[in-house]
């Protein structure tokens, strides 16, 4: 869980469920790539693209309707997730 950010520890999921975020998850699946959408920041405070997107050769990366955040809301994860 905590590959690619700062955190440690105990954590608080979008969903509402509790991790750990030093523990290994499983994949959901090992045929296709899920974003996670507890650590996507959709690139902001990074890249002016999300990077997914650009470098999908199936243009297969979709906005999920589940997860709309704002420019504001991702900037405030981008700060939780890497300090």
């Amino acid at each position: 869980m905590s590959h690619g950010t700062n955190l440690t520890g105990d954590i608080h999921l979008m969903s509402g469920e509790a991790a750990d975020a030093n523990a290994l998850q499983p994949p959901l699946d090992n045929q296709y790539y899920y974003i996670v959408p507890d650590k996507c920041t959709e690139c902001q405070g990074f890249h002016e693209e999300p990077q997914c997107a650009e470098a999908c050769p199936t243009d297969a990366c979709v906005p999920d309707e589940l997860y709309q955040e704002t420019i504001e809301q991702l900037i405030v994860k981008k700060a939780v997730l890497h300090g």
